[in-house]
């Protein structure tokens, strides 16, 4: 048996940390009673994940573990963001894990092997690895979304969400396997090496297994039509872990799908790359588009639960990320990664507001006259709302700008109108809080300021919302400021 090279084992050194970090929670499991040292292991253990693949960032792309694993811009953007959610879901999950009973140790040690397996999977060039990497955070995931037992809603979710997730993957490997049938291999390279040499395209066999592998990376990003576990999981689930969820495995998600195609569908036997995705891919990939942003921005208008209300806002926000990989074009997919970081601290943040607000947070009547009681919960969300809805001059207007852009540039005029369109139908769903909060009286049970502010968010809540508000706000100011990061695959 060959030896693993130390240099192909120096490549996961993030992965490592967090898979070490979650080994030692459970090691100490049975005396950790208290959230707040679970939660020190894992910001520290994020933010030096973060750090070490910054520090170790290649000069070049280099690959290991016989061209399976890859370290390269690309996949160090999406690791040091996975690494920042998972940090501030840490320290957004300190109140809520005190209050609900939810042994800490595990819980932490749960969120750190789905960001393991989310980083694991950013930098897979081969369908194996990528299909473990996402596993490995699904099944983290179903625990986290049933974690607290002694609740019928959550247990409900966690089992809608397995079944559902159960399905994609069987998918997803069904899919591999008639890849392999088709080309003899799994290793991207291969597979783009082989499609560019031969008529593999009309070949029913890889035709079918791509469209299952399709079907499985667009349920991981929850995009139409795959998007049925959404909003029951994210209202049954902790809303840390609903905005875990919602940010961080939706990067993954899109890191993935932006891998497959690059990787596979314009790399021709040179070794260098097509200008342009094949028409095939970018027909689909406008599909999942539309129809995630027609369905997340019009069944929103419905929902009264914000938990809710945000898995359809999270399911549009899917569709408008997608638009920079339609085209196929390395700018495309640079404005998909910009749209990506953004739209994680907006979301973060906006979670963290509900989480704030506790049980009252979670329903749409819960947020009337909130500025009366709370001016300053009601401005931050506010801001997280002007951002999702896409109004200068914060982040989410800089997201949504570069990705319309895009498709206009390459001709996707009804695509694009389409888009903005939507964003007025999402500016009514996500301003009406805005109304409830600034121009309705508050309701007679919480109208007492004293009662509402007698118990003061604990230090690492108000940190986790400031950074997302701080980054949110200055991403809206120096709209370049990630453009010598965003790097495509």
């Amino acid at each position: 048996m060959t030896p693993v090279p130390i240099t192909d084992v120096a490549l996961l050194v993030p992965e490592l940390i967090l898979v070490g970090m979650a080994l030692a929670l459970l090691l100490v499991a049975s005396r950790i009673r208290e959230a707040g040292v679970a939660t020190a292991g894992t910001v520290l253990a994020a933010a030096l994940a973060a750090v070490l693949t910054i520090w170790l960032m290649p000069q070049s792309s280099k690959s290991g573990f016989s061209e399976m694993i890859t370290i390269d811009g690309y996949s160090q953007f999406f690791k040091v963001l996975i690494a920042s959610a998972l940090g501030l879901t840490a320290l957004l999950s300190v109140k809520r894990v005190d209050v609900k009973f939810v042994r800490p140790a595990e819980y932490h040690a749960l969120l750190l092997l789905a960001a393991a397996g989310m980083m694991f999977a950013v930098s897979s060039l081969d369908l194996m690895t990528l299909y473990l990497g996402l596993e490995l955070t699904t099944l983290c995931s179903y625990v986290l979304v049933g974690i607290t037992v002694d609740k019928p809603d959550s247990n409900e979710a966690a089992i809608k969400y397995f079944l559902l997730g159960s399905f994609a993957s069987a998918l997803f490997l069904y899919g591999m396997a008639l890849i392999y049938g088709a080309t003899g291999t799994t290793d991207f390279k291969a597979i783009a090496l082989i499609l560019s040499q031969s008529s593999l395209g009309s070949d029913p066999l890889f035709v079918a297994g791509a469209g299952l592998l399709a079907a499985g990376l667009a349920f991981k990003i929850a995009a139409v039509p795959f998007h049925a576990w959404a909003p029951d999981a994210y209202e049954g689930a902790q809303a840390p872990v609903a905005a875990f969820l919602a940010t961080a495995s939706k990067a993954a998600g899109l890191a993935a799908v932006g891998r497959v195609c690059w990787a596979i569908f314009k790399t021709p036997t040179n070794g260098l790359q097509f200008d342009k995705l094949p028409p095939e891919v970018s027909m689909l990939l406008v599909g999942l588009a539309a129809l995630s942003i027609i369905v997340g921005s019009i069944v929103a208008l419905a929902q009264t639960n914000m938990k809710r209300l945000l898995a359809y806002s999270s399911i549009a926000h899917a569709g408008y990320a997608l638009l920079g990989f339609i085209a196929g074009t390395d700018a495309g997919a640079e404005a998909t990664m910009t749209y990506a970081y953004f739209y994680v601290f907006m979301t973060l943040g906006t979670f963290g507001v509900i989480i704030t607000l506790e049980d009252r947070g979670e329903t749409l009547d819960g947020y009337q006259g909130l500025t009366v009681e709370r001016p300053k919960t009601a401005a931050l969300m506010l801001l997280f709302l002007l951002s999702l809805t896409g109004i200068p001059p914060t982040a989410g207007f800089v997201a949504k700008f570069v990705v319309i852009l895009n498709v206009v540039r390459e001709g996707y005029y009804v695509l694009a109108t389409l888009a903005v369109a939507c964003s007025v139908i999402t500016a009514f769903v996500y301003l009406r809080v805005a109304v409830l909060m600034y121009m309705k009286e508050p309701v007679a049970a919480s109208a007492d300021p004293e009662d509402a502010l007698s118990s003061r968010l604990p230090l690492a809540v108000s940190a986790a919302l400031a950074m997302t508000a701080l980054i949110t706000v200055v991403g809206g100011i120096f709209p370049g400021i990630l453009t010598s990061w965003a790097v495509a695959p």
